[in-house]
Parts: C-alpha cells; structure tokens; sequence
C-alpha cells in the first residue's frame, strides 16, 4: 500500500506552490495502486484547480469504478459549470444521475460489518508475528473492499499508525474488542439502523441511503463521512467493567462509550448526509453549529423506539434541569452564540471541567426539538431543519430566541 500520509505532505507542497496539476498525477498514481475511489476525487480536484477539465472528469469516472457515490460531486471538486462542454460530460451525467437514483432508495440502505468480522484474523497474524506485523495489516487492506481501500486513506494513511496503534501500543485493548463485538452484537446494530432509515424515508422524501461501514479505528473518532460512505469505528463504543485501560489517554477513557450508543451515533451521522445549508454567514458559527449538531440528535430521538435519546444526550438533559445550571448554560451560550470557538461546546470530551462534555450538541437538539414541536407542518420542519438558509430563523421559532 501507498504510504498516504507521505503522499499528503508532498500533494500539500505542491498544492501550496500552485503545482496543482502534479498534485493531481500524484493523487491519480496513488488511487490506481491503492485502488481507492477517494485518492481519484483528490486527483479530479486538482486537476480542475489546473483547468485540465477532462483529466478531471477522468478521474471523476475512475473514482465511480472504485465506488464513489456522490451525485454532487461535479459541485464540490468545483468543474460542474467548467465541464459542460467536454465530450466527456454526457457520459458522466448519466453514470451521476444513477448514483442518485440508486442512493434516493432505502433498499440501498445497509449497514455493513465485513470489515470489522474479517480483520481479526490480521490482527490475530500480526499479533503473534510482529517482525511482519505491518504486512499482516497491509494485507488486511490489500484484500478488503474498494470501501476499506477508502477508508486507509481517509483514516490510517499508512500500516505504521495501525502497527503502533492496534500492535504496538493498544493490543490488550483490541484483544478485548475482539471478544466484546460479538457477530450477535454488530447484527442488532445493523438492524436497528435500517429499521430507523426505514422509518426516516417516510418522514423526509429527499432522504439519502448511503451505504454504513463498521470498521475498526485507530480509537481517535468514531464516525467519518467520505464520498463513498460512511464510516463507523467500532473501536468507540465497546465501555464495560472489564475493558482494559492501560495506555488510553484521557480523551480516549472519556470518549470510549457503551456498545448501546452505536446505534444512535450511526443514525447521527447519517444525518449529516442530508444535509444542505447555504447560510453561509453564520455556519461556521456557534449558532450555526447547533443546528447542524442539533438537529442529527433531534431527527434520532424521533426514529427511535419510543423516542428515545441516546446516553450522552440524557446525561446532559438531566444536568440542565437543575435550575441552577440551565441558568449557567444559557448565559454562557448567549455569550458565545456569535462566536467561532467551540471549545465550551463541542468536541471536548475529557478537556472541560465547569459543566458536561459536548454541552452545544444537547442544546442545538433542544432548539430544533422546540422548532419541530411549534411547527404545523412537521415534514416542513425536518425540510428547514436540514436545508435551512437562515440559521437565526430556527432559533427565532424556537422557545429559545432569548439566546439571539
């Protein structure tokens, strides 16, 4: 396998000097050896930052044979109006346009657990043979899934982090994991996830399916969105009495969460593949951000039997109904709500003392509960909810515009 993270800092080089079109060969040669759908996206970028449109849309094709799965993609790699005229162009509209047909189906819809049941037996070999350690895992890759080729460059760049993460340093940990996410386990998940998309595509027609991945991680996060699918490391949510805890670093011991939680992270980001915002003045602020968290943990709590929350948001709904400490809350986030430091807020697990970890995500679900709750047409709701061009106008229909 290509080391990715080698490759990364030299496209970075390149990139910065405005050598874009080498940027794009080397992302070109690097997805033909890895054969991997997102290393052709890079190359499709970089080749349109060169206005080699047709190389461009080459790769776009090339990244469709290996699995890519976004219909938008002309659009984010920014040739969609640049292309029109290519010859190539007509092809490509029709092999999107399919894309879309088939994501726009909850037939499509499937939670896949192949890469986490099939890499015990590497991990197993690597183990017990360290010196080949890093070829055990290369091989783990090299006779996956275009899926998992994906996921190597999106997420382990190269078998030296897996070799020191899941070898060298965490191995008691994914000893226990192998023991822990029992084939019974990753199943209910995977049921319990269609059965909520199920119920989803009644509520929001424009819903989207991608494909959902259980992979094992580098117990640094828990779900990652590529152009292909979505990705879930079942590493995070394996908690228990027995869980080993030598050489897990504060965030880890205070991120690593109940196997019970998977479900409802899964189905929370799914929720961010539907969603399309163009309020751009306030979405990289706080305000925006609880709306786009937010509203992933509302739309949960409304698929789940019996409306259910997940843990982590319960935790923080029980801190806030203690008079003292909404009262504390509210008048920091008024505080901060026009800001950009998210520090107080979200994706802070193990790093905050004065309240609750990822305080942002609880009170955005509260927002957009509100908005739901004070809306007549409920699936205009879930629509502004998830398209919204006025992040101010949620918060401003909500019990909470006090915060405005």
């Amino acid at each position: 396998m290509v080391d990715l993270g080698a490759i990364g800092l030299t496209t970075d080089s390149l990139r910065a000097a405005g050598n874009h079109s080498q940027a794009a060969q080397l992302y070109f040669e690097a997805g033909t050896k890895n054969e991997s759908s997102e290393l052709f996206v890079y190359a499709a970028w970089q080749f349109g930052e060169a206005n080699h449109i047709d190389s461009a849309l080459i790769s776009i094709k090339r990244a469709i044979n290996f699995g890519m799965n976004s219909p938008y993609i002309l659009d984010k790699v920014g040739i969609e109006k640049e292309s029109q005229t290519s010859a190539l162009r007509p092809e490509l509209d029709r092999l999107l346009n399919d894309i879309k047909v088939k994501n726009g189906s909850v037939e499509n819809f499937e939670v896949i657990t192949t890469p986490i049941d099939r890499f015990w037996n590497y991990f197993d070999q690597a183990l017990n043979d360290t010196i080949h350690a890093k070829k055990h895992l290369s091989e783990y890759i090299c006779e996956g899934s275009n899926a998992l080729k994906d996921y190597y460059h999106i997420r382990y760049e190269n078998t030296e982090n897996m070799y020191q993460v899941m070898i060298k340093k965490n191995s008691e940990y994914y000893t226990y994991l192998k023991n822990y996410l029992t084939a019974e386990k990753l199943n209910k998940v995977s049921q319990q996830s269609e059965l909520m998309m199920q119920k989803f595509s009644i509520l929001y027609p424009k819903a989207v399916f991608p494909k959902t991945y259980l992979v094992p991680d580098l117990l640094n996060g828990t779900g990652t969105l590529t152009e292909s699918a979505l990705f879930i490391g079942a590493d995070m949510f394996a908690k228990s009495k027995d869980m080993p805890l030598k050489n897990l670093s504060e965030w880890q011991l205070s991120t690593i969460t109940e196997y019970s939680n998977m479900k409802y992270d899964l189905v929370h980001e799914l929720m961010h593949f539907q969603q399309s915002y163009s309020d751009f003045e306030n979405s990289a602020l706080l305000l925006g951000k609880l709306i786009e968290e937010g509203v992933c943990d509302f739309l949960v709590s409304l698929l789940a039997e019996n409306n259910q929350v997940s843990p982590g948001v319960q935790r923080n709904l029980d801190y806030l109904q203690i008079d003292s400490n909404y009262m504390f809350i509210m008048h920091e986030l008024k505080r901060d709500i026009y800001g950009q430091d998210l520090s107080k807020w979200m994706h802070n697990g193990g790093a905050i003392t004065d309240r609750p970890s990822n305080l942002g995500y609880t009170m955005g679900f509260l927002i957009c509960k509100s908005f739901y709750e004070n809306s007549t047409n409920k699936k205009q709701a879930i629509f502004e909810l998830l398209n919204t061009n006025n992040f101010k106008k949620i918060i401003e229909s909500s019990d909470f515009k006090e915060l405005l």
